[in-house]
């Protein structure tokens, strides 16, 4: 391998990194746009109420580990959504 290699692999590298940041701002994009509607905003409260607000564990709850990784999981998700909305407004 020559240093003449590692330049051509590090430009391949910097052209692979623009497509992925490409690719990510135009799901964000999606993602924004999605939610920018009447109906989506409407979905995205009634699911940030439903998955992040009110989604405790009981304490009584049969299996607490289980429920809190399952609730864990939803609000998971509920973040990811709101992070790429805030990214697509930072574009």
């Amino acid at each position: 391998m020559s240093w003449d290699d590692l330049e051509v692999n590090e430009d391949q590298a910097r052209e692979a990194q623009s497509a992925i940041r490409e690719r990510q701002a135009e799901l964000a994009k999606a993602y924004s746009r999605c939610f920018a509607s009447d109906d989506g905003m409407k979905v995205l409260e009634d699911m940030t109420k439903r998955f992040l607000l009110e989604n405790d564990t009981s304490l009584s709850a049969q299996n607490i580990n289980y429920e809190s990784a399952y609730h864990n999981g939803e609000a998971g998700v509920m973040r990811y959504i709101v992070h790429q909305i805030q990214q697509a407004e930072k574009l």
